[in-house]
């Protein structure tokens, strides 16, 4: 039986090559290098912080929807849906600004 082969990306905090003068695994880095590797821990980090976010809204999206089915509060719920949506849009938003600096200063 033949089993396809997922293609699929192996995370590191490593980017993969394709930059000049960039060789993160042996070590051979240049000060250009150095945003390089900011910019994907950076992305790294905030997709990380990201998906708690959503994993939350979907938390709080239960406890809005069992508290409505067994007759309970929806209060805490929807307090931790709104504070999920701010940290999602904060978060965003965060990751834009840096993204945008970092990529004015390395000239990407």
């Amino acid at each position: 039986m033949w089993i396809p082969v997922a293609l699929a990306q192996t995370p590191s905090l490593f980017p993969d090559g394709g930059v000049a003068g960039c060789d993160f695994a042996s070590g051979n880095i240049t000060a250009p290098c150095v945003y390089i590797f900011i910019a994907h821990v950076i992305q790294v980090v905030f997709g990380f912080v990201g998906g708690v976010c959503l994993i939350l809204i979907l938390i709080s999206g239960y406890r809005v929807l069992f508290a409505v089915v067994t007759g309970g509060e929806r209060s805490a719920g929807t307090e931790m849906m709104r504070w999920a949506i701010i940290g999602f849009i904060t978060c965003a938003l965060t990751f834009f600004i840096i993204d945008f600096i970092i990529s004015t200063l390395a000239g990407l």
